[in-house]
C-alpha cells in the first residue's frame, strides 16, 4: 500500500500525514480477522482510535458494537455503518 504523495494528498490539507497511521490501523485488522460475533480486539481497536481522535465513544452495545458521535456544532448529521467481522476461508 503506497502512502507516498499524491496530487489529492497535495490539495487537501492534513491528508497526507493521516496515510501512514491509517494504512497501519487497516493492516493491523486485516492481520487479526474475528469472525462474527467474537470481535473484541476489531471493536477495542476501532474504540481506541475514535477516541483518540476526540469522538464520544460508547462501547458494549449489542455485545461488541461501537458507536461514536463528534460534535461540531448545528447542522447536518452523518452516520456511518459498518460490518467488521471477517468470514471464514
Amino acid at each position: 500500500m503506497s502512502t507516498k504523495p499524491t496530487r489529492t494528498t497535495q490539495e487537501l490539507p492534513g491528508l497526507a500525514e493521516l496515510l501512514a497511521p491509517t494504512a497501519e490501523f487497516y493492516l493491523d485488522l486485516h492481520r487479526h480477522p474475528e469472525l462474527s460475533g467474537a470481535e473484541a480486539r476489531t471493536a477495542a481497536r476501532f474504540a481506541q482510535r475514535l477516541d483518540a481522535d476526540g469522538f464520544r465513544v460508547l462501547r458494549g452495545i449489542g455485545g461488541h458494537g461501537v458507536a461514536a458521535e463528534l460534535r461540531n456544532g448545528e447542522g447536518p448529521v452523518v452516520l456511518l455503518r459498518a460490518e467488521l467481522d471477517a468470514l471464514p476461508v
